[in-house]
């Protein structure tokens, strides 16, 4: 690592299992300046396990699960119990909603909506899988050899999804990617369904997850950390221009492109929010400890998460872990951190600032938004239009020798034809007027 030796991080918690290593190339410190080259449900949806116990599959495992113990739900009371929990502002905040500097209806779907269909695609490969989807590689059999023909395909089962009741969560996903363009957000191309099925044409982004090339350094520099934090604060300030909350942020979910530049993926718990949300959702690893408690969140939860990151990035394992989530629960509302002696007094400044337990004195959700996290001491010397243009160059250059090299993710089965009906064969369309499973997805 460009001048660092990299060391083991102390309590180090064991790795997941099944995860693989991958070598990346290009310098490992790079200069941060250019070079010429309402719910209102009950649900609770959190990951099923901690991220560092058990085994886990490529994506976000989004389930259902049981509710949460009280004493972690209720809010604080005065008095001694509230001394148990984090020091947060026991006065009932007065929320007003806000609207958006931007408003998402305004902006053009760009969700292709030709005679392209299923058939027209070849399935190349699996990427990966989860709860009720997968990911395939697909290539557009029309295309010749220049153009873009390898897309990322979503594949998720309906009966699946209206099971564990995300029908509005997989609907808010599509309208949301269908109109937000960001050059470090995935893009979403086309959508569709079948018999079984709804399909998301996606980008491909070939360098897979950060999480294995964290995995891989077992921790980052902080000049590393820096650029790649950078990138994520540009793309949450575009969202929350919108009023988007994203809600799942961590290493598994941002993609690396060719050139290293990380893709904001996964937008299955993505939600327009003008004031608060009260949604139990998320990876336990990465909640704000507003979310844990019921208490109604918004954009805030959002900085929360880039603070865990931002430690992960450095340290190699999140701040608060544990073998079970209420374990990992109990920690965040504790709010204790473990500082590595190694690092320095302005990263830990910005990790402290982002997971402030008071949403209104965390960075990014104060008065001056996001700007305050543009300014802060820690990311002196960043371009941030150069970043934004991707003029400079990125520390992790993936191996990546082809449109369709898929060396960086897991090589997994092709699933069974019956399991894609659609991209096998051409179906007959009436169903969809039959289907009331169909009829909830009409955007697709």
């Amino acid at each position: 690592m460009a001048g660092e030796k990299v060391r083991p991080a102390p309590l180090t918690p064991p790795p997941r299992k099944g995860s693989t290593m991958l070598p990346s190339g290009g310098p490992i410190t790079p200069p941060m300046s250019p070079t010429l080259s309402d719910d209102d449900d009950d649900n609770i949806i959190i990951d099923p396990e901690p991220r560092y116990s058990g085994q886990r599959g490529y994506s976000s495992e989004h389930i259902i699960t049981s509710a949460q113990p009280e004493h972690l739900l209720r809010r604080p009371s005065r008095g001694v119990e509230a001394e148990q929990h984090m020091d947060v502002d026991q006065v009932e905040e007065i929320s007003i909603p806000k609207p958006p500097a931007r408003n998402l209806d305004d902006e053009k779907s760009h969700v292709h909506r030709g005679s392209l269909k299923l058939t027209d695609f070849e399935v190349k490969g699996t990427l990966g899988t989860g709860t009720f989807g997968r990911v395939l590689l697909v290539r557009l059999r029309s295309a010749n050899s220049k153009s873009q023909n390898c897309f990322a395909m979503k594949v998720l089962r309906k009966s699946e999804i209206v099971r564990l009741r995300q029908v509005e969560h997989v609907n808010a996903e599509r309208h949301i990617l269908s109109r937000v363009q960001h050059p470090f957000i995935v893009d979403l191309f086309a959508t569709f369904q079948d018999s079984l099925n709804i399909y998301m044409l996606l980008s491909y982004v070939p360098g897979g997850e950060l999480f294995t090339h964290l995995r891989r350094a077992q921790r980052f520099t902080p000049d590393v950390t820096r650029f790649y934090l950078a990138t994520i604060v540009l793309a949450l300030k575009y969202l929350h221009s919108f009023n988007i909350i994203y809600r799942d942020l961590k290493p598994e979910n941002l993609l690396l492109d060719s050139r290293g530049y990380l893709r904001l993926t996964d937008f299955g718990f993505a939600k327009i929010v003008d004031d608060r949300t009260w949604t139990l959702c998320g990876t336990p690893e990465y909640l704000a400890p507003e979310i844990i408690q019921s208490d109604g969140h918004g954009k805030a939860a959002d900085w929360w998460a880039c603070g865990i990151l931002a430690y992960e990035m450095m340290v190699g394992y999140p701040p608060f872990f544990d073998e079970t989530p209420y374990g990992i629960y109990e920690k965040i509302l504790k709010g204790k951190i473990h500082w590595p002696r190694e690092m320095d007094r302005y990263s830990r400044d910005i990790i402290n600032a982002f997971l402030h337990p008071d949403r209104s004195k965390r960075l990014g959700n104060m008065i001056g938004g996001a700007q305050d996290v543009l300014d802060h001491p820690w990311f002196r010397g960043v371009d941030w239009d150069a970043l934004e243009r991707r003029e400079i160059r990125a520390p992790i250059i993936p191996q990546v020798t082809s449109i369709d090299d898929t060396r960086n993710f897991s090589r997994l089965p092709l699933p069974p034809a019956e399991d894609i009906p659609g991209l096998i064969r051409e179906e007959q369309s009436p169903y969809h007027q039959f289907d009331t499973t169909a009829q909830q997805f009409h955007e697709f």
